[in-house]
Order: structure tokens, then sequence, then C-alpha cells
């Protein structure tokens, strides 16, 4: 069974290749023992990817015995070369949103949201609450939207996932009849009209909105991913 589903999943990536999305290989990401989600990018060139990392602990509560630390990567030339943000040592568990602007990091982790004024090498304790109060109080706009309504474009259905707003833009990412299939959407109008962007794999990785031109998102094995949206 496993490797029938293996098998299912490579032809539904090799199959999904002729997509839109414009690929840059990303060099000083290592993906081992790393899971890379929250993404976020000031500009076309600047920007930061979080996630966390195993490590093993003999004196972890947990039965596998590893624990998640926070990992993230900056880029200043648009997701060519990336280059690891340190951590204090005692923070634990991944970072959960993440935003960039200038040498200033703030990183929301589990119910602590921590800042840095200087990339990473001093980080102090902002404020801890709930998570989701913290996720909307600091990072409004940052990140999608996970829904799960129904959807009509032309005679077909689907059930949106994600939705993603700038100031003009809205991408909505649908599944419809294809299995493991990921359908796009824009509208330019607040909704009224929509146009077909592309299908692709699907995916739960986290995207993000730049300046409604871009939608990127980090996807390995094919590094920093960009879709144009005009």
């Amino acid at each position: 069974m496993r490797n029938l589903i293996t098998i299912i999943l490579f032809i539904t990536l090799i199959s999904c290749r002729h997509s839109k999305w414009e690929e840059t290989v990303a060099l000083g990401i290592f993906e081992e023992p790393e899971s890379l989600d929250p993404i976020y990018f000031q500009d076309s060139l600047n920007g930061i990817i979080g996630g966390y990392k195993l490590i093993h602990n003999d004196d972890s509560k947990n039965i596998d015995k590893l624990d998640a630390y926070p990992v993230a990567y900056m880029t200043k030339n648009g997701g060519r070369n990336w280059k690891p943000i340190p951590f204090d040592a005692n923070i634990n568990n991944g970072t959960d949103d993440i935003l960039l602007s200038g040498d200033t990091i703030t990183c929301l982790i589990d119910s602590m949201l921590i800042r840095s004024y200087d990339l990473g090498l001093h980080w102090n304790v902002v404020e801890q609450s709930n998570l989701n109060d913290l996720r909307n109080k600091y990072f409004p706009n940052a990140y999608h939207h996970i829904l799960y309504r129904d959807f009509e474009f032309g005679d077909k259905k689907y059930t949106v996932k994600e939705s993603y707003t700038f100031k003009a833009v809205e991408v909505i990412i649908c599944h419809g009849e294809e299995a493991m299939t990921d359908h796009y959407f824009i509208s330019r109008n607040s909704g009224k009209d929509w146009t077909f962007l592309q299908k692709d794999a699907g995916s739960n990785k986290r995207k993000f909105l730049l300046d409604d031109l871009y939608l990127i998102t980090y996807e390995p094995p094919y590094g920093l991913q960009k879709l144009k949206l005009k």
C-alpha cells in the first residue's frame, strides 16, 4: 500500500509540472530533519521562511524522544541564496508565523511572540497569550485564511480550501473532482468575477501574496516558487 501511495504521488507531481510556478533553486536550506512552512516577503528580494527541526533529547517527554525547535532562513536575492537565522537554545517548538522588516524579525512560536532587531542575534519576548489572539493581533494580513465553502466556476463545483488577499487581488485555492489536485482562481473585484489561473499537485504548504503581483511558496524539492498574477 505504501508503494502504491508513493507511485500515485509521484505521478501526480509529474503530471502537474506544467503549472505556471516560476522555480528558483534554493541554496543554503537543508530539508532534513527540518520542516518549513510560514513564509513572508517584504519585497521581491527580501524574504524569510520559518519552520522547525527535530532534535533527539533523552529527557524529552515525547515517546520518540524528539523535540521541535524553531528554524528560519532569510534571503536577500529573491530566494536564490538563504542564510540561517539563529535562535536562543531555550526556545522550543516551531515557528507558526513569521514577519521580516529590515533587520527586525517577528516570530510567533506557540503562545509566545518574540522579536529580534538584529536578524536573530538577540531575541526578546514581546507578549505571551493565546496563539490565535497573537496571530490576529500581529499577523492580520500576513497569511492565508483556511476556508471550506462551495465555489462554482463554469459548470464545475469546487471547495475553497485557502484564500489569500492583499489589496485589489484575492486568490483562492480549491479542491475539485480530481484527486490530489489544487485549482487556482483569481479575482480583482472583491469576488464578483473570477479567472482560472492553473491547476497543480495538491499541497498544504503556506503561500504569501506579494503586492498583488505574485503568490510565493517554498516547496521541496523545487525550491522557492512564484506564481505571477499579472
